[in-house]
C-alpha cells in the first residue's frame, strides 16, 4: 500500500522522504498533505495482513479492527401475542381458564361452574389454610357443611369430620365422596383442586347419599 503513496509523492514530510510522481510527463514536488494519505494506505494495509492471517482461525470479536458491532446480532423481540401463548403452554393446566365456565369466588375457595345435561362440573380451589368452619360457616349459617361431594381429589391433601366423630382423608389422586354433615380442611402447605359432580341441592339423593351422615354402629 504504501508503494502506491510513493508513485504520488516526492521530498519530505517530518523525516521521511518519498520519490518523484511522474504525471502527465511532469515532476511534481511532495506537499505536506502527501502524509495523511501515507497514514492511512499504512494502516489499512496493517488491517488487510490482519484479516490475512486471522481467516485461518476465525475472527471474533476481540479479532475484528470493527469491534464487536460486526458479530452481534439484535435480538428479535417475539410478539406480545406469542408470548401469551407460551406462558399459557408453560402454566398449570390444572388451574387454566376453563372456557364457558360460570367463576365465582366464595370464602376465598375459587369455584368454576359448567353446566353438563341436568347436572354440573366444578372445579374447586381450596388455598392452602382453609376450614370450612372457618370461612364458609358464616356466610353458609349452617353448623356443618350440608352439601355432598362426589368427584376427583386432583391435587392436595384434605381431611374432616363428620358430627359423630367419623373422620375421613384424602390424598390426591384419589376418589372422594363425602356426605353431608361435616366439617372439612386443606392439609399442608400446598393448595387443593377438587373437581367435583354435583345436581346442587339434589347431589346426595341423585348419587344415593344420605341427606346427613350417620354412623352405623355393629
Amino acid at each position: 500500500m504504501t508503494a502506491i503513496a510513493h508513485r504520488f509523492c516526492q521530498g519530505g514530510v517530518g523525516n521521511r522522504a518519498f520519490p518523484a510522481a511522474t504525471l502527465s510527463g511532469h515532476t511534481t514536488t511532495c506537499l505536506p498533505s502527501c502524509h495523511w494519505m501515507v497514514t492511512i494506505l499504512d494502516n489499512l494495509e496493517a488491517a488487510a495482513q490482519s484479516l490475512s492471517v486471522s481467516a485461518g482461525r476465525g475472527v471474533g470479536p476481540a479479532d475484528s479492527p470493527w469491534g464487536d458491532r460486526t458479530m452481534k446480532k439484535k435480538a428479535l423481540k417475539r410478539p406480545a401475542r406469542a408470548r401469551a401463548k407460551t406462558l399459557a403452554r408453560t402454566g398449570d393446566p390444572l388451574l387454566a381458564p376453563i372456557k364457558g365456565a360460570d367463576q365465582r369466588t366464595v370464602g376465598g375457595v375459587r369455584i368454576d361452574i359448567v353446566r353438563a345435561g341436568n347436572g354440573r362440573i366444578k372445579r374447586l380451589v381450596y388455598p392452602p389454610g382453609f376450614r370450612w368452619s372457618s370461612h364458609m360457616k358464616p356466610l353458609v349459617g349452617t353448623t356443618l357443611c350440608m352439601h355432598a361431594h362426589v368427584g376427583l381429589l386432583a391435587r392436595g391433601h384434605i381431611r374432616g369430620e363428620y358430627a359423630d366423630g367419623c373422620v375421613f382423608e384424602f390424598v390426591a389422586p384419589r376418589a372422594v365422596v363425602v356426605e353431608p354433615g361435616h366439617d372439612a380442611w386443606v392439609v399442608g402447605d400446598q393448595g387443593a383442586v377438587l373437581i367435583q359432580f354435583d345436581a346442587e341441592d339434589e347431589t346426595a339423593r341423585h348419587f344415593g347419599l344420605p341427606e346427613e351422615h350417620r354412623h352405623l354402629h355393629a
